[in-house]
């Protein structure tokens, strides 16, 4: 990983300090990049820590033997001129840390669509998430309807983390189809597992009238998102020309 960019502004009126830096990451793995966490952390001139942030990005994507930069916005961070001894940034510090994950996607399966409520429609099979976790089937229960006539459809899918790995994401996607397999709407629900963890999904849906999805189909997706490597780096600030 190579810091492209390190730069800060002057002092805004109310004395705050922009730091932004971007940096590229090579992937020399064998796998796709699809998700990155980490953080950074600013020091001033003396290296104590004035501020920072978390970086999380799930819209990346870094080919295999290929390299890509993470969005600024993700480097970005506000810190005030008085944090240094002589209001300048000029001698601060920028430490970056970031890990880099592959994606393991698993079509579940389906569920009927439950005809009143009552009723509750199951996947029973546990499936394996590449070799690193497994879903221990999803259930879709329908309780009353609402006042607007929509239907209360609790969801529960458990994952449970097999590996010695942190899983740094684990999310179950559904997706509601009508009788023509078309999409009305999803949901995505999403945790981190530590190594030998378990956690109950729960995807919701809201405003779904039980008319438009009649025979149609809840199509359910699981996705894990394990290591590939490690990176660190740190940069000094210089003023932008901006």
């Amino acid at each position: 990983m190579k810091i492209t960019k390190c730069e800060y502004q002057n002092p805004d009126s109310d004395g705050d300090i922009n730091i932004e830096s971007e940096v590229l990451i090579e992937n020399d793995s064998e796998f796709d990049i699809e998700f990155v966490k980490g953080s950074y952390i600013i020091v001033n001139d003396d290296g104590v820590t004035i501020g920072g942030g978390d970086i999380e990005d799930d819209n990346i994507f870094i080919g295999s033997k290929d390299s890509g930069e993470l969005d600024s916005w993700a480097l970005s961070g506000r810190v005030h001129k008085n944090h240094f001894n002589d209001g300048n940034a000029k001698n601060a510090k920028v430490f970056i840390n970031v890990s880099t994950y592959r994606r393991e996607f698993v079509k579940i399966g389906s569920l009927d669509v439950p005809s009143k409520p009552g009723e509750m429609s199951v996947i029973k099979k546990v499936i394996s998430l590449g070799g690193a976790a497994e879903c221990m089937g999803v259930s879709c229960l329908r309780k009353k309807n609402n006042d607007e006539g929509e239907m209360d459809l609790e969801f529960a899918a458990g994952i449970r983390n097999t590996s010695d790995d942190y899983i740094a994401r684990a999310q179950v996607t559904v997706k509601a189809m009508d009788q023509r397999d078309a999409q009305v709407d999803d949901n995505v629900d999403y945790y981190e597992l530590p190594a030998k963890t378990g956690r109950v999904f729960t995807p919701s849906f809201w405003s779904l009238k039980y008319g438009k999805l009649k025979n149609g189909a809840f199509n359910v997706s699981a996705s894990v998102y394990l290591p590939i490597a490690q990176f660190a780096a740190e940069g000094t600030p210089k003023l932008s020309d901006d």
